[in-house]
């Protein structure tokens, strides 16, 4: 082989080179959606409002690939969000299982957030990749830090 192989992406329907960003962003996608999973099982509490996450992502997913309208995120606006970092290393040494999952699947927000704004750039995906929707991923970091805090408290 002397060239680097491409693949069929399904949102330009153009061979991509597999550095194009496009790739990794459904991969960290999916594994936000794996620790919300594990999120409504260790936080049960809260269980609704993780599933709606996924939802979300799911249908953002959906949009992506198809341009069929996302879903609704609204929901999340309505919930308590919280910047800062003060808390991350009391949250990493902690016990708390539940607290971990949270932090991570907020420094997972921030992974998916880091490669939906490099694909946004490329030429191609720019529309389908706008501010709007990144507002979403922005409100779930901010959830999931004050959820992982909360949890630490308990």
């Amino acid at each position: 082989m002397t060239e680097f192989p491409k693949f069929q992406c399904m949102v330009s329907r153009n061979e991509e080179d597999y550095d194009s960003g496009i790739q990794m962003y459904f991969m960290k996608e999916y594994d936000l959606a794996e620790l919300l999973d594990r999120l409504m099982k260790v936080d049960e509490p809260h269980m609704e409002e993780y599933k709606k996450m996924v939802e979300f992502i799911k249908s953002l997913e959906n949009y992506i690939i198809t341009g069929e309208k996302a879903a609704d995120f609204s929901f999340l606006e309505k919930m308590e969000g919280e910047r800062g970092w003060a808390n991350d290393y009391k949250i990493l040494s902690s016990e708390n299982r539940a607290a971990h999952v949270a932090f991570r699947a907020c420094r997972k927000t921030i992974e998916v957030m880091y490669y939906y704004r490099l694909v946004s750039r490329k030429e191609g995906f720019s529309g389908r990749f706008n501010a709007e929707n990144f507002r979403a991923f922005l409100l779930m970091r901010d959830i999931l830090y004050k959820r992982s805090s909360d949890l630490l408290k308990n």
